[in-house]
């Protein structure tokens, strides 16, 4: 078979029962201009498997139970997006450690806990929860008594695999300064390309997991201080991004903090945060 054959068409049946089923395992909502997204990262899944049309993949799915219950990740993994970079939206990072972690500093001062948990929620390939770490341990490493950990989870399996192993090329932390870079990443060159490793310190700071955030109450077992979710709701439907607001809001401690992607917003959708600007919310009493 030759390349232009192997590439299968989807038909309408097949991408609204796709479709449907990524909403219920997934809640990710896939509008009808997503159809070629979905054939062409498909595509190379149905090769692996020797499976010659999508018709036979569909009918696959719903009538092999063992199979279904198999292949739902792997369909999940090559249907989420996973853009993302070091600092992204880096007013975040900003206020982390210009606002936020001083008047944490301040409460813990006056009889507060020294413990600080932050739950990053789509940490895709970790790029975003290194970067929390880095803000975390420059802010506190000075600071003794205190008790910092962040969660980080995704609901794809393979980028969670490799955020744990924390190894980037070059250029992927190119918003990374010279002084961050040697502080927290180990430099290596192999066959002419540069790695940079997180080291064990940042590593130390991050329990990565699997967490498909359609499933509450979600595992994670402490009520949280912060949670990031960038870049996420806006892939949920309306009623999703309700339900999954509602969750969040009884997983954080009393004003705990909430903070979102750019073009996220729960306006209309949950009056339970204060709009604080930036796309940062924080729990009301």
């Amino acid at each position: 078979m030759d390349f232009r054959t192997s590439l299968n068409t989807i038909g309408d049946a097949e991408f609204e029962f796709i479709k449907n089923l990524v909403y219920k395992q997934a809640g990710i909502f896939l509008a009808p201009h997503k159809k070629i997204m979905v054939q062409s990262r498909l595509n190379a899944r149905l090769r692996t498997l020797g499976i010659t049309s999508f018709e036979n993949y569909v009918a696959k799915l719903k009538l092999d139970p063992k199979f279904a219950t198999d292949e739902m990740q792997e369909l999940i993994n090559r249907i989420t997006t996973n853009k993302t970079d070091f600092f992204r939206e880096n007013h975040h990072f900003e206020f982390l450690k210009n606002q936020y972690f001083p008047a944490l500093e301040q409460a813990a001062a006056n009889g507060g806990q020294k413990n600080l948990r932050i739950w990053c929620s789509a940490s895709s390939t970790g790029e975003e929860p290194y970067s929390i770490a880095i803000t975390v341990y420059d802010y506190f490493q000075t600071k003794p008594g205190w008790n910092c950990k962040i969660y980080a989870s995704d609901i794809d399996t393979q980028v969670i695999a490799t955020a744990k192993k924390g190894v980037y090329r070059d250029e992927r932390l190119e918003p990374v300064s010279d002084a961050l870079k040697a502080k927290h990443f180990i430099k290596t060159v192999e066959k002419d390309i540069v790695y940079y490793e997180a080291k064990p310190h940042l590593k130390a700071l991050i329990d990565f997991r699997q967490i498909n955030l359609l499933h509450f109450p979600f595992p994670i077992s402490e009520k949280l201080d912060l949670i990031f979710c960038r870049n996420v709701v806006i892939y949920f439907d309306k009623p999703t991004q309700k339900t999954l607001f509602q969750n969040f809001e009884l997983s954080l401690k009393p004003k705990g903090y909430l903070i979102l992607g750019h073009s996220e917003t729960m306006f209309g959708i949950s009056d339970s945060f204060k709009f604080l600007g930036h796309t940062i919310y924080q729990k009301k009493d």
